[in-house]
């Protein structure tokens, strides 16, 4: 009985997951390979047409690079501001980098959906902040619609996802900071070494390996983020946007057809298993001494 008990005690959460992850994901796996609509219901099986058909949509591909985009720039972009951030707090200029530090925090315990309608409020073309302060100074004379240009549309997104990022790349990066021992500063201020020096060749290789954590969990979780583009933007105009999650939506609940957006799901899902594995080698792999 006393070996049974462990096993007793964790069969609600082995439950829990096989109800909430393991069956969406079986049963995702099984419309992606049948005919599905919600209008129609399940049809009949017709294997891997449903892919065919995701990788025929030019859509697709777009949303493919837009995601690509949104991912990449957007992580690169909140790696640098967050380790920017990082060094000043680091400096500990008295009480004022506890305020800042906290200050700096927000935008992380922010909702993502709250968080998108208040970029979405700030780049409003008619009364957004943004557009009353560059008409203020005189860059603009009107103002500008920022989420409904193709052009400014996927940036726009792109700097609410840097936005949102940027304070816990800044806490990883204060961490590893605050973990380089301080005689390795002195021994290069001895040798002559200058601020700069100090930087690139102590600084960054004590970084390297935080900086990789950084990346592949910012990219991996870029790419599966759905809130903020949908609350922004949802993908347009004319698909400008438009990346993979919420590709998944149009192809289930505005075009009905639940066997294509099964399909899409389950290559977004394997993408993501191959990220992940990726980022589990990084964390696994141990500094030379």
């Amino acid at each position: 009985m006393k070996r049974s008990t462990p096993y007793l005690l964790l069969l609600p959460a082995l439950l829990f997951t096989v109800f909430v992850l393991v069956y969406p994901l079986l049963q995702n796996l099984l419309n992606s390979l049948r005919r599905v609509s919600l209008i129609r219901g399940a049809g009949d099986w017709i294997g891997l047409a449903n892919y065919e058909k995701v990788f025929q949509d030019s859509v697709f591909w777009l949303a493919f690079q837009n995601t690509i985009l949104y991912a990449s720039l957007g992580t690169l972009l909140a790696l640098l501001l967050g380790l920017a951030f990082a060094l000043l707090l680091n400096m500990k200029i008295g009480r004022i980098t506890n305020i800042m530090g906290f200050l700096y925090t927000i935008p992380w315990v922010i909702s993502p959906v709250v968080a998108g309608f208040a970029w979405k409020w700030l780049l409003n073309d008619n009364f957004g902040i943004i557009n009353h302060w560059l008409i203020s100074l005189g860059i603009i004379t009107e103002g500008i619609t920022w989420l409904g240009n193709p052009t400014t549309a996927l940036l726009c997104v792109i700097v609410a996802r840097l936005w949102q990022f940027y304070p816990f790349a800044m806490v990883m990066f204060l961490a590893g900071l605050q973990a380089i021992p301080e005689e390795q500063y002195e021994a290069a201020a001895v040798d002559g070494a200058s601020t700069v020096g100090k930087f690139f060749h102590i600084t960054l290789p004590n970084l390297r390996s935080v900086t990789g954590v950084l990346l592949l969990l910012g990219v991996i979780w870029s790419f599966n983020d759905f809130n903020m583009v949908f609350v922004m933007t949802r993908g347009g105009p004319i698909n400008a946007s438009m990346v993979l999650p919420v590709l998944v939506r149009e192809f289930s609940f505005v075009q009905f057809d639940l066997g294509k957006g099964s399909a899409l799901s389950i290559l977004i899902f394997g993408m993501l298993i191959a990220l992940s594995f990726l980022y589990l080698r990084v964390i696994s792999r141990r500094e030379p001494a």
